[in-house]
């Protein structure tokens, strides 16, 4: 199986650095492409053994799947330059935020499969909660290839193209609202009299020990919380101060917010 990489910015990284330590298929057999940093491409061949080239007739005419990596605002520059390349076995899948399933094989001219992918950053770490759509003309063997490849760097979930844009809010964003919620925490924790530095280590292992507790636990997160809040104790108390605010109404609105605009992003791809 070949795999090539369009892009080998941050996203792309993490996610053929997973497949390679996962060992799901050679490293040999991924090649990396980008528009112009070839030091980016130097380093990764030497660290992870991976191939680069910009050669695109090369890199398609054997492909089996191809991952759109680029911004969305140079993907019409991308499609144009490799559409007389494409073969009759490339299987694209786009990483690429709010570029639809049937915009990007209008522009890139085929009928080929094309799949749509909604990781996070996660991914460095082999954790990321990837959503996935694919084309109607995605045979299901080609579905558990891909999906083998994504648990080569955390979990999948698929789910219909117009559901995509609340994968984007609730995973794709995820890690930046649980990151600025941890953030208020450490500053809440500061003003109680201790170091920066003593809060934010107790807080970096207060989230690492809760999520080992949730990966373990065969318990729900509600059970888990009424497991360590005795009646009239200190934790008691704290949640009853979190309950005078609508804690459940701003994180919808936070996620209505990114659902939002993921929607109009991608209408804005359409009238393009």
């Amino acid at each position: 199986m070949k795999l090539v990489f369009y892009g080998a910015g941050n996203m792309a990284h993490a996610i053929f650095t997973g497949i390679v330590n996962s060992n799901v298929i050679e490293s040999n057999d991924i090649y990396l492409t980008n528009r112009s940093n070839e030091g980016a491409l130097k380093a990764y061949a030497e660290e992870l053994g991976v191939n680069y080239s910009y050669d695109d007739h090369a890199l398609l005419a054997d492909a089996d799947y191809v991952f759109l990596g680029t911004k969305p605002y140079d993907f019409e520059n991308l499609a144009e330059r490799i559409k007389p390349h494409i073969a009759q076995q490339n299987k694209f899948i786009s990483i690429m935020a709010g570029l639809p399933i049937s915009y990007i094989q209008e522009l890139l001219d085929t009928k080929n499969p094309v799949a749509r992918i909604m990781p996070n950053t996660n991914a460095h770490v082999g954790h990321s909660v990837t959503g996935i759509s694919f084309s109607n003309n995605f045979g299901p063997s080609s579905k558990e290839e891909v999906d083998e490849l994504i648990n080569a760097f955390g979990s999948v979930i698929e789910v219909s193209e117009d559901n995509l844009h609340q994968v984007t809010a609730i995973t794709g964003s995820g890690p930046a609202f649980l990151y600025h919620v941890f953030e208020q925490y450490v500053t809440a924790g500061t003003r109680l009299g201790l170091e920066k530095d003593q809060v934010e280590e107790s807080i970096r292992n207060l989230i690492i020990g809760t999520s080992k507790m949730i990966e373990r636990s065969e318990l729900s997160m509600e059970q888990l919380r009424k497991n360590i809040t005795s009646k009239g104790g200190t934790t008691q108390a704290g949640l009853n101060a979190l309950s005078e605010y609508d804690i459940e109404g701003i994180f919808e609105d936070c996620l209505r917010s990114a659902v939002n605009r993921s929607v109009e992003l991608s209408n804005q791809d359409d009238e393009v």
